[in-house]
């Protein structure tokens, strides 16, 4: 019988026993396991020894993405000292291979000596802290592994900011940029609103208005910036979707305004289809991209999302998120790692395959 293998529903009480004799406190409880066994981006693993469950790992995967993160492992106190954490993060990596992924992400309390001596003997290597992590308020430190291709190293770090909204993920986009080259401003709910409301065009499909690039990158100007907006297409943006003509025609007077306020600050506008050599220049100048995507290879919704491209490296770009859900963690979102080549599915906005990029550099 395999040592190794997938966890099956009828698990589900041991795995509780294990961790209630691995942790103090934060234990899964068995509702948490039947998620992770229904869930389609998720693998929970078990490791038999004895005819007894002797360990496990939950793994989360980030959908349309190359990361991977470790929810719980954990090995029973009966069977430590057997190797059986190496075992469990050797599969890990095989998993997470399998599933086309190129970071392996975990959190660990920073009291937890032999956990963290065992990651980095597993070759993870620290990217961030959380302070005040725990319940019981312990810190927190965050590892990662690249399973791939040589350890990735960002430029710049990028600061990260949660959009409060369905609509706001233009203006959380370009907070992050302004607060990476201003580290003294302040990220609050009120500049995001403020800034919506500086880029809106006012309708799109249903419900509140989002963010085209062109108010987009106006708001950016008059905060400061200098500001490049490369688009494939000159036609009226975002009205294929929306069936009112009165709505179609506010949309495309709206675009129009924005146009000619650009026009009038000398902000460029070009209409440019060589998008990865774009992105490559911009951020070798020194600046950050915000790239429109589709989210539906994220989250299987058919809108236009907006993210922060932070690098290019190897056949990888990096990219921070502002959506951020339920089952993911902060660091989830941050420098998140696709091959180019899903990237450039991704960032296809449409019918007419809309590309929209703005480059975002600091005026000194």
């Amino acid at each position: 019988m395999k040592k190794m293998r997938n966890a099956t529903l009828a698990d589900i009480s041991k795995l509780v026993e294990l961790e209630m004799s691995s942790f103090d406190g934060e234990q899964l409880s068995a509702d948490n396991f039947k998620y992770a066994l229904k869930k389609a981006h998720a693998s929970l693993k078990v490791y038999e020894l004895k005819g007894q469950i002797a360990g496990y790992f939950l793994l989360f995967f980030h959908k349309g993405t190359s990361l991977a993160r470790i929810y719980s492992i954990a090995v029973s106190p009966k069977f430590r000292g057997k190797g059986i954490g190496k075992k469990l993060l050797a599969e890990i990596d095989e998993v997470a291979l399998s599933r086309d992924c190129t970071y392996v992400r975990l959190e660990v309390k920073e009291s937890n000596i032999g956990a963290i001596n065992l990651y980095e003997e597993s070759g993870y290597r620290i990217f961030n802290h959380k302070m005040d992590y725990y319940e019981d308020h312990q810190n927190a430190i965050c590892y990662e592994k690249k399973i791939r291709t040589p350890e990735h190293k960002s430029k710049t770090k990028v600061y990260y900011y949660e959009q409060s909204t369905d609509f706001t993920c233009g203006p959380s986009s370009l907070m992050m940029v302004l607060k990476t080259f201003n580290p003294k401003l302040k990220l609050t709910r009120e500049l995001e609103l403020d800034l919506w409301r500086e880029a809106t065009t006012i309708f799109m499909s249903t419900g509140h208005g989002g963010c085209g690039p062109h108010g987009l990158a106006l708001a950016a100007f008059e905060r400061g910036l200098r500001v490049e907006l490369y688009i494939n297409q000159q036609a009226p943006l975002f009205i294929d979707s929306v069936r009112d003509p009165k709505k179609k025609e506010v949309i495309e007077l709206v675009q129009n305004q924005f146009e000619a306020k650009l026009k009038k600050r000398k902000v460029k506008i070009l209409y440019n289809k060589t998008f990865l050599k774009t992105l490559r220049k911009i951020l070798d100048d020194g600046g950050f991209a915000l790239v429109l995507i589709s989210a539906y290879r994220l989250t299987e919704s058919k809108v236009p999302h907006w993210i922060v491209v932070t690098n290019i490296e190897g056949d990888f770009i990096y990219f921070n998120d502002p959506d951020l859900k339920i089952d993911q963690d902060k660091l989830d979102n941050i420098n998140i790692p696709v091959r180019i080549d899903e990237f450039e599915k991704m960032s296809k906005y449409g019918s007419k395959q809309l590309k929209c990029i703005i480059g975002l550099y600091t005026k000194s």
